[in-house]
């Protein structure tokens, strides 16, 4: 039974918010401050937008009443200018996943090592699951890259996440949709770092099937040619509201971090 020293440590932290409580499991990081300073790149992206859609319109406009001379010159202006915004707009959306995406793998995976080794040190089993009695003793139980299988373990951070937050339990304390979220961003970053703003027509058409399947146009866009995929982007909206959503999850990391067992938690004798 906690001790009256410790009642007070526990009830002092009930003042805390949210978030605060992650740091009993990574006390080393500014998530704020990663995030504000991403909020503010996104900001000045978004600005940039703005002004080449706004010059777009304008083009276009001086297109449709232009009469003079050189009317040619000015449609193929207006025409330049929407095929340069066309790899503008994937140059945001690549910036913006290539921000947001690793400060999510950096922590859930910092979160997952924290924990894994309380439980180790503490030598209590975690949550029944069959995650661990696929892994069993396996140096990569914890890691949030590796997904275990039925017959083997596998670098795979796209099903490994959310197979560690079922887990652990964490995936009862994010939103309904969080996890879809990641995973759809962790898809689409990889595909954006590897195959660049022009996607191979089969990587494009198995990102459109992917798309379908698992109900994610909330998500993204596509710029077409012939009428078929060319260029998928984040939608603008998702942009935006990436540090909102990461700042929510660590609030739900932090409830899952305050509500573990007090005999993991606390601090050894």
């Amino acid at each position: 039974m906690p001790t009256d020293p410790e009642r007070l440590k526990l009830g002092l932290e009930n003042l805390l918010d949210d978030r605060d409580y992650l740091y009993r499991l990574v006390s080393t990081i500014d998530w704020d401050a990663q995030l504000e300073a991403i909020r503010a790149v996104l900001r000045e992206h978004r600005r940039s937008a703005d002004h080449v859609s706004t010059n777009i319109k304008e083009l276009e406009e001086e297109a449709r009443t232009y009469r003079g001379a050189y009317y040619d010159h000015v449609v193929d202006e207006h025409v330049d200018a929407m095929w340069r915004s066309t790899y503008s707009d994937a140059a945001i959306s690549l910036s913006a996943v290539g921000m947001i995406v690793p400060t999510i793998e950096t922590i859930f995976a910092q979160a997952f090592h924290a924990l894994g080794e309380k439980y180790v040190t503490k030598d209590i089993l975690p949550p029944d699951h069959k995650r661990w009695r696929r892994a069993k003793e396996h140096p990569e139980r914890w890691n949030v890259q590796w997904y275990f299988g039925k017959n083997d373990g596998r670098v795979d951070i796209v099903s490994g996440l959310p197979q560690l937050c079922d887990a652990t339990g964490v995936s009862a304390y994010l939103g309904p949709d969080d996890l879809d979220w990641i995973v759809a961003l962790l898809s689409y970053r990889n595909r954006m770092f590897h195959g660049g703003f022009e996607w191979s027509i089969p990587q494009r058409q198995t990102f459109v099937a992917l798309i379908a399947e698992r109900g994610w146009d909330q998500y993204f866009v596509w710029s077409t040619t012939n009428d078929e995929p060319w260029i998928c982007y984040l939608r603008d909206e998702v942009i935006d509201a990436l540090p909102d959503r990461v700042f929510a999850i660590l609030d739900s990391l932090g409830r899952f971090t305050k509500a573990l067992p007090y005999e993991l938690m606390s601090d050894p004798r």
